[in-house]
């Protein structure tokens, strides 16, 4: 009897703790199926979004395909900024023909090459062919010049050289102006010598070719000496037979001859009369029209048409019609002939 209720009382036990696993188990599985349906709804969402998404970009590609076909054959306003220097640079209008030139580049010293446009500026092309250049170069037409079937590119570049060079100061011309040498000629009374100064020069060259020597600072070492011509400026002399313009006067000592025994003519040819005298032709030419002027007085107007053999160097001979008492009065004198022009 004892036995029989112990083996009811194992029974009820048994059966009351698989109750308890059976209810635990009952609850995780209701969790699990919960959990899963939350994520199921998540899933969901996502996917609903994701295509929203692949939607609204096939929107908007399409719109853009549209607009550039659209607008592919007229007239728009590109605005490329161009950098130069620090400053952006918009292009102006540009259409399709000029997009689409063949231009002409020379950079440097190379030859000509000829590139077709893929760019809207002068600058835009040479970065395309690598082409740098600092401020100081030259570029023709200007980066910022939009590209037309014409155009013509070309780069020069340009370099600096500074070195101290030992360079001669030119020496000056002083003149003084006289009457005793012809109008118009000099004559030198000394020579000029260069001083030497010590420079600081920069030279500039374009694509290696000297262009241009600037002195930037200088130091004279031996200062010049100038040379001095006389010059000859000539003036008027005015006496009793009127005004007259010479050339240049020359002082001369002068005598008086004259015959009355009879008319004689002159070495020249001409009449012996007053008005004329005679000279030495290598310092006054036969022919030369004088005025005689000096301590005797104002002889005026002559011709020196006559020589004589004791006639040299700065000495003339004036015919007079006066007695021999006269002449031989007259003796030598000192008389100043003006060369006429």
């Amino acid at each position: 009897m004892q036995k029989r209720h112990a083996e009811k009382q194992k029974q009820k036990s048994t059966s009351f703790v698989e109750f308890i696993r059976w209810m635990y188990r009952r609850s995780k599985l209701r969790r699990r199926y919960t959990r899963d349906d939350v994520i199921g709804a998540h899933r969901r969402q996502y996917l609903s979004g994701l295509c929203f998404c692949v939607l609204l970009t096939g929107v908007l590609a399409a719109s853009i395909t549209y607009t550039r076909l659209h607008f592919s054959h007229e007239e728009t306003e590109i605005a490329l900024p161009a950098v130069k220097g620090s400053q952006i640079i918009t292009n102006p209008v540009l259409t399709p023909e000029a997009l689409a030139a063949d231009v002409s580049v020379i950079v440097g010293t190379a030859s000509p090459i000829t590139h077709t446009v893929t760019a809207a500026t002068v600058g835009d092309i040479l970065a395309d062919l690598g082409c740098t250049y600092s401020a100081d170069d030259i570029v023709s037409p200007s980066p910022d010049t939009v590209i037309t079937e014409d155009t013509e590119i070309r780069v020069i570049y340009v370099t600096y050289e500074e070195s101290e060079e030992i360079a001669p100061i030119p020496y000056g011309t002083v003149y003084e102006d006289i009457q005793t040498i012809p109008r118009g000629s000099t004559l030198r009374v000394s020579y000029g010598e260069d001083g030497v100064a010590r420079q600081m020069q920069r030279r500039r060259y374009e694509n290696g070719v000297l262009t241009e020597t600037e002195v930037l600072s200088s130091v004279t070492v031996t200062e010049p000496t100038d040379e001095v011509l006389q010059r000859g400026v000539g003036g008027i002399v005015s006496g009793k037979h009127g005004s007259f313009r010479y050339s240049y006067y020359i002082d001369v000592t002068a005598t008086a001859y004259g015959d009355y025994d009879e008319p004689r003519l002159t070495y020249s040819g001409t009449l012996a009369q007053e008005g004329v005298i005679a000279v030495d032709p290598t310092v006054i030419p036969l022919g030369t029209k004088v005025y005689v002027k000096g301590d005797y007085g104002d002889y005026g107007y002559c011709s020196a048409d006559d020589i004589g053999s004791g006639i040299k160097g700065h000495h003339i001979d004036i015919f007079m019609e006066c007695s021999r008492e006269e002449m031989l009065e007259f003796g030598i004198r000192k008389m100043r002939v003006y060369i006429l022009e």
